[in-house]
């Protein structure tokens, strides 16, 4: 670094190095609390493999747009570029940094993209004389694309971008583009920018299947990537989801999936589980399904690892589909056959036979790994990478990189799904906002700042100004001249005129001085505005003295888009219809003052457990007082009983810590043995009753509420428990082993312990790492002790699997039974004698038991009261359900209530930690503006029209409508509303209206377009 670190000053901005998914969640969440983010990808595209997905498991939905911190927006690609907090920096990668947590200075250096994202109108005119193409990375090469390109449609900017390594700088791309936008000798350069905190999110690189050679990917035609066959079966797909052999076009009859690859494989230096692989292969041969019905489909497999929240319900409803075969059985080759293309599998069966099968497509399911340059990010930033390429972090600070101030998400810190991901990008963006504790108020937000003075024009007869903002395409398609005197001809037109870039800041500033010199009281912008635009439209309103709905913005380049037939006379014509209906738009336009609420800033957090007491500690250290009710006597909830852990952290010495911080923090009150016996109102506006156990009940106002009830150990039934001091569960061997209790040396482990079976159907996700724990624990006392462990499925997802292999190594016997013919156990004397049969060889074995050690699940808890307490929901096995599996869970459908932990379903303290803070960063990004503000096109009602029937009340989605039992008519929660109209088009008697879109106003604008159709 050439930078002096003493000239680094303290800052309130974040850098966030990695946009997928997981960085666009951080940034978004930052900049909603206020924070200056700087969005670094070294994608000339923000958005990372979020483009590659379709639809995903368990809902088989899209949902990206889930993620955001509102609702009722667009996909978190064009909200990042929306927002006027974020700054995007594509094509970048952070080189150096120095500083220290508060005041780092980070260098960073742009590639270049040789065409300029100021400039460039994607006429596409490059793309049509580039002679040069390549394979398209985005559809795993399965289809061409020129060396001249567009990032993949949801990326932004959406500018194009030359891989020079195809371009064979020709220069007709030069000659053609109508903006200059296109320089062939751009050089890389660099900048700095100053952060108080930096958040590392580069996601990950899926593994480059060619490195398995045996399964002959790249030399056998019809051998494809999961990847290549996700994109294959997605709509957006280049074979428009139809699959295909690449050999021939033609459709297969029988699939191979091969499960793994890159995945639990020392031998690669891949011996971790990529967490995810099992599942998205549900969803695909699901979908593969969908669209052909008899498409035969073999998945070879060695566990199968459905660990998250309802993915065993979904697994097996793939695994049951007619054509469906899972078979657990490892591939050790595939050979291409010469005439047909076909592949021919060599695969050794569960029980160690050798057997050949042939397919028509093979379909190889390749894990995650760091993705590339991770370790050069790694020493410009000063962090750790552990032995595989991830970020190392701690068990119970997860998003905590080795370096104080940057913090770590997503599958950077370990191959995880898409709800993990969102998680930890909410629990970073926590980190750092705790961190810097400022930024209580959006910088340049118009709420934060004293009003400018705004014409009343009320009384003055409409005079609209209609400016036609080029671009330099716009005049190449239709007359503009010709537009300028139609306007002027049209009545309530003061000023026509055309602004050479007038959507550019230069433009804007040309477009007020004319609205003030000829005192305009309506405006419309008509050309090609981009969505990101919004604000600085508003800013020029506010800035010439008009009320930013007096503003009408009419996109010729998306509307004549669609009609264009060549013919420039054509286009003309309907622009002058367009024209003519935006101004009799605006001439309607009335001031609108947005209605807002003050938020009130404390928060209710419900359970004392690992999730509440650290919901509440970030809470309270980003400022906000914090209620935090326990209906038991004590803190600490399922914690208390965790004594052996994965790694070398103590639980009972972070419990201490976490319990005397919560204590010491002046703005967290602790409710001990109290209930909240009641929960009324809103977002911002909660009224909720604490009833003490042994007090008077007592009324509080708060502006969210976070639900960490937690959960409870399933209480075993079977296999002789609560008779038998032999049995016991794995807590209980847990407390033996931290006691320094006896042991036998034979114990004996039975997992899924009414797990995973119609009582309870859902995996409990961490039994499986508890008891391979313990079983090195037992091993590590006494080396020569006889562990057997009698499983299912092991899930030991994630770098988890390395425990397992090391267990098996030290010599911890795994044998698998069927749930159909579970293990049986009976007393011998001072033993116990465990039977069960072995599922291949239909062999019986007898195990002799010192102890046999139960793994039992998670139960949800008694949540059903607090469940209509809240007016939220618990989903079939009792856990509260989250309104988006994927993209939303810590948010319930009620907006301004959340769940973290237990409470939501089971997982692992780490995980627990994350959610607790992310539904932290969750309440702190919606209540930080201090009011909520309802937007422009908020509904009305027309009191003497409504009959009072309730449709609207029913119809809302967003609980903005409310009809008191015997009221006159419906009324609206301003500060709810989203302005979707869903209500107005219900409405039987048009008492239902929306802002801006009065019946009056459509009409006259369909008044002037009707002539010319008639």
């Amino acid at each position: 670094m050439t930078s002096n670190d003493s000239d680094s000053r303290r800052s309130d901005a974040v850098l966030v190095a990695g946009a997928g998914i997981g960085g666009m969640q951080s940034a978004l969440l930052l900049a909603e609390a206020g924070h200056q983010v700087y969005l670094l990808d070294p994608g000339p595209g923000i958005g990372g493999s979020m483009h590659l997905l379709d639809r995903t498991f368990p809902t088989d939905s899209c949902g990206i747009c889930h993620m955001l911190p509102g609702r009722a927006a667009y996909c978190p690609t064009i909200e990042c570029d929306l927002h006027q907090n974020i700054q995007i920096v594509p094509y970048a990668e952070v080189v150096g940094m120095g500083g220290q947590p508060g005041a780092f200075r980070v260098q960073v250096r742009h590639k270049p993209r040789y065409v300029s994202v100021e400039r460039c109108n994607n006429c596409a005119r490059c793309v049509e004389v580039c002679p040069a193409e390549r394979p398209s990375p985005y559809e795993g090469d399965l289809a061409r694309q020129k060396a001249i390109y567009r990032p993949p449609l949801r990326a932004v900017p959406a500018a194009y971008v030359i891989d020079m390594e195809a371009c064979t700088r020709c220069g007709r791309c030069v000659e053609v583009c109508p903006t200059g936008a296109v320089d062939l000798d751009a050089q890389p350069s660099e900048s700095w920018l100053e952060a108080g905190a930096v958040i590392l999110s580069p996601g990950f690189a899926f593994f480059d299947a060619g490195l398995k050679g045996e399964y002959g990917f790249g030399h056998h035609d019809n051998v494809l990537t999961s990847i290549q066959f996700e994109r294959m079966i997605s709509l957006a797909g280049s074979t428009g989801a139809h699959i295909v052999r690449p050999s021939d076009g033609k459709p297969p009859g029988r699939i191979a999936v091969i499960q793994c690859v890159g995945s639990r494989d020392v031998s690669i230096d891949r011996g971790y589980c990529s967490s995810v692989c099992c599942m998205y292969t549900a969803k695909q041969v699901k979908v593969a399904k969908a669209l052909e019905p008899d498409l035969r489909i073999d998945v070879f497999y060695m566990d199968i690892r459905a660990h998250g929240k309802d993915f065993d319900a979904y697994f097996e409803g793939v695994e049951g589909l007619p054509g469906v075969t899972y078979r657990r059985s490892m591939v050790s080759s595939v050979h291409q056959l010469q005439q047909s293309r076909n592949l021919l599998l060599t695969c050794i069966a569960e029980d160690g036979s050798l057997q050949e099968e042939e397919f028509d497509l093979v379909v190889l399911a390749v894990g995650l790994g760091p993705p590339e340059g991770v370790g050069a990010l790694g020493r410009a930033v000063g962090v750790e990478l552990n032995q595989h390429g991830f970020a190392a972090s701690d068990l119970f600070a997860p998003v905590e990189s080795s370096r104080p101030g940057v913090f770590v998400s997503g599958s950077f810190r370990e191959p995880k799904d898409i709800p993990e991901t969102v998680v930890e990008a909410c629990a970073a963006a926590a980190s750092a906002a705790r961190l810097l504790r400022s930024g209580r108020t959006v910088a340049g937000d118009a709420s934060a700042q004293a009003p400018a003075e705004e014409r009343d024009v009320s009384e003055e007869w409409p005079r609209v100004g209609v400016f036609f903002c080029d671009d330099g395409q716009l005049a190449a398609e239709i007359d503009l001249q010709e537009l300028v005197e139609h306007a002027r001809s049209l009545p309530g037109v003061g000023l026509a005129t055309i602004v050479d870039r007038g959507f550019a800041p230069e433009g804007l500033q040309a477009v007020a001085a004319d609205i003030k010199r000829e005192s305009l009281n309506r405006v419309v912008l008509a050309g090609r505005p981009e969505l990101r635009l919004s604000s600085a439209f508003d800013q020029m309103m506010r800035e010439v003295g008009l009320n930013a709905n007096l503003l009408e913005v009419l996109n010729l380049g998306a509307e004549l888009g669609l009609l264009n037939s060549g013919n420039g006379r054509v286009s003309t014509d309907t622009a002058r219809e367009l024209v003519a209906m935006a101004v009799a738009g605006a001439a309607r336009r009335q001031p609108c003052q947005p209605v807002d609420e003050p938020l009130v800033q404390r928060v209710l957090v419900i359970g004392g457990g690992l999730a509440g007491l650290a919901a509440a500690l970030n809470l309270a250290e980003m400022g906000h007082p914090v209620d935090l009710v326990e209906q038991s006597d004590a803190l600490g909830g399922q914690l208390r009983h965790l004594r052996v852990v994965l790694g070398d952290a103590n639980p009972e010495e972070a419990l201490s810590s976490l319990i005397e911080r919560v204590g010491a923090q002046p703005r967290i009150r602790v409710l001990l043995q109290t209930e909240v016996a009641a929960v009324d109102g809103r977002l911002g506006q909660f009224q909720a009753t604490l009833a003490p156990h042994d007090g008077e009940p007592e009324e509080v106002e708060y502006g969210a509420v976070v639900v960490a009830t937690g959960g409870r150990e399933v209480v075993p039934t079977e296999y002789g428990y609560g008779q038998n001091p032999r049995v016991v569960t794995q807590r209980e061997l847990e407390r033996i082993l931290a006691d320094g209790g006896d042991l036998p040396k034979d114990v004996v482990m039975i997992q899924c312990v009414e797990s995973r079976e119609p009582q309870r159907p859902y995996c409990s996700r961490i039994c499986c790492t508890k008891a391979i724990v313990n079983a090195l624990a037992v091993k590590e006392r006494d080396p020569e002790a006889r562990v057997t462990v009698l499983y299912r499925e092991v899930r030991a997802y994630g770098f988890r699997e390395e425990a397992y292999r090391q267990a098996r190594e030290k010599g911890v016997v795994f044998l698998r039974y069927d749930v159909d013919r579970k293990p049986e156990v009976v007393a011998d004397g001072d033993g116990l004698r465990v039977r069960l049969t072995e599922p291949v060889a239909g062999q019986e074995v007898t195990l002799e038991a010192g102890l046999l050690v139960l793994s039992t699940g998670i139960d949800p808890g008694d949540n059903e009261v607090l469940a209509r307490t809240l007016g939220v929901e618990l989903d079939a096995n009792g856990f509260f359900r989250e309104e988006h599996p994927k993209m939303r869970p810590l948010d319930f459908g009620q907006r301004g209530i959340f769940v973290c932990g237990l409470a939501h379903s089971p997982r692992a303290a780490d995980e627990t930690i994350a959610m607790a803070a992310g539904a932290a960063m969750r309440v702190v990004s919606l209540l930080s503006r201090g009011r909520a503000e309802a937007p422009r096109t908020v509904a009305q009602v027309v009191t003497r029209l409504c009959s009072a029937c309730g449709l609207c009340v029913e119809a809302c989605p967003y609980g903005a409508r409310v009809l008191e039992p015997g009221g006159p008519h419906a009324e609206v929660v301003a500060t709810l509303c989203q302005g979707c109209g869903v209500c107005v088009a219900v409405c039987p008697n048009g008492a239902s209206q929306q802002a801006g879109f009065g019946l009056q106003r459509v009409y006259d604008m369909l008044d002037v377009a009707a002539p010319s159709r008639a």
